[in-house]
């Protein structure tokens, strides 16, 4: 596979929106680029010598806009080649501030236009505080297809009936495998149908010494995904979670037999994807942002992609999370704005995504060639990448940002042996009780 030096802050953004309660570490601990700028820090995209009164005004808020090698610069001198009548204004933040920042501004009617929001699991919230401009009407006025974004607008974005996002990325989770390891241990590589069950069996019969054989990052919300797939159609806002102690039983005692390595010793040595990059984890569960971050390194070993694993005598899905990018309902420059975020979400900013080794939320044929041509990803790792029926934490709602948090917590107690599946599943009815009743 091709090795690039290629901007990591996209991948690094990615991993923060796995759950809420994440965002607090996951940048820092995936990221392997420069320290983003102060929080005071605003760059100007789409400058001219036009007077600005000629211009049509635009501000963009996001996080980590000038980290080193970041893709939002490119893109937003392609914008400002298409639009010249329009300057957009950046308004930057530290991912770990970016949410408490984003929130006062729009709170204290900011006159933001257009901006990104850290996770699909906080953007209901969002919406409740109508922040959030419904995007249907507009998209029907402007003729804009949607079939390209498949069925995540559905699983992420719609709320009762209404759709105010758009995907600017994608993540499925898939297994990243190391080809050496199992060469090493004489074991048939994975394949893309595959179930949890099998994923585990696998693993034991690659762990020795130092080296194990399955790999989970060492984080509650990058566990959470395996078990809640656990039952079809499964939602932490209404399901029961009793039904998800068979699973989180069986992640327990693949610990406990040495597949996967003692979640608190990982926490406690802050081992991360670095590990997999040293042939210590022959595979490893995380988001499509790896391929990124993978392609950046000088492995020393050839690595391969398959799909998620699925319990067995459930459907054959896995988990995706999204990056949502919203209009203001206060923007005075609607259609300025619906064509910042449509570049950013549609097919010329995918193709800039997917050229930095990202899967953009916006998926075509031709969007995805550019994506396996930028990679160098073989036949079995593209499929694991595409055509893929995803499942989320559930639907979108209000309440779904802070079960996800309430999910870490209990899962994290799990995983640390300070209690057992069935005391976390009696905790977290009884907080969503707690949860539902204050919305």
């Amino acid at each position: 596979m091709k090795k690039r030096n290629v901007s990591v802050m996209l991948a690094a953004a990615a991993a923060v929106t796995v759950l809420a309660g994440c965002s607090g570490t996951g940048t820092k601990t995936e990221t392997t680029t420069a320290a983003p700028a102060t929080e005071s820090a605003t760059t100007m995209a789409g400058e001219s010598k036009e007077a600005s009164g000629e211009k049509t005004k635009l501000k963009l808020a996001l996080w980590d806009y000038d980290v080193e090698g970041s893709v939002y610069p490119a893109m937003m001198e392609a914008f400002n080649q298409k639009y010249p009548d329009i300057e957009v204004e950046v308004i930057n933040a530290p991912a770990n501030d970016y949410e408490t920042k984003l929130t006062t501004m729009l709170a204290s009617g900011d006159d933001i236009d257009v901006y990104f929001a850290k996770s699909n699991t906080s953007y209901p919230t969002l919406v409740q505080k109508n922040f959030a401009l419904d995007l249907n009407a507009i998209a029907k006025e402007k003729g804009f297809d949607l079939t390209p974004y498949g069925t995540v607008l559905e699983q992420h974005y719609v709320i009762d009936g209404g759709l105010y996002a758009l995907p600017f990325r994608t993540n499925d989770w898939v297994i990243y495998y190391n080809k050496k390891v199992f060469d090493d241990a004489g074991v048939a590589y994975p394949t893309n149908d595959m179930t949890w069950e099998q994923f585990f069996e696998l693993g034991k019969q690659l762990s020795h010494d130092d080296v194990y054989g399955c790999a989970f990052y060492p984080k509650p919300g990058f566990i959470a995904p395996c078990l809640v797939g656990a039952v079809n159609g499964f939602d932490i806002t209404s399901s029961d979670f009793n039904e998800l102690v068979p699973a989180a039983a069986k992640v327990m005692a693949a610990m406990k037999d040495g597949v996967w390595e003692d979640y608190a010793e990982s926490v406690s040595m802050s081992k991360d994807q670095t590990y997999f990059y040293q042939g210590k984890w022959g595979m490893l569960y995380n988001g499509s942002w790896m391929t990124q971050l993978l392609e950046a390194q000088d492995l020393g070993f050839d690595y391969g992609i398959v799909k998620s694993p699925y319990w067995e005598g459930t459907e054959k899905k896995g988990f995706a999370t999204s990056t949502p990018v919203l209009i203001n309902p206060k923007t005075e420059k609607l259609d300025a704005a619906w064509d910042l975020m449509t570049f950013l979400c549609g097919e010329e900013g995918a193709k800039i995504v997917a050229e930095s080794m990202l899967v953009p939320g916006y998926m075509t044929d031709e969007i995805m060639t550019t994506f396996e041509e930028s990679t160098g990803l073989d036949e079995s790792s593209m499929e694991a990448l595409t055509d893929n029926v995803s499942y989320g934490l559930g639907e979108a709602s209000v309440n779904l940002g802070q079960m996800s948090s309430a999910v870490n917590e209990e899962l994290e107690l799990v995983l640390t042996d300070n209690q057992s599946p069935e005391e976390m599943a009696d905790n977290l009815n009884t907080r969503r009780e707690e949860i539902m009743s204050q919305n």
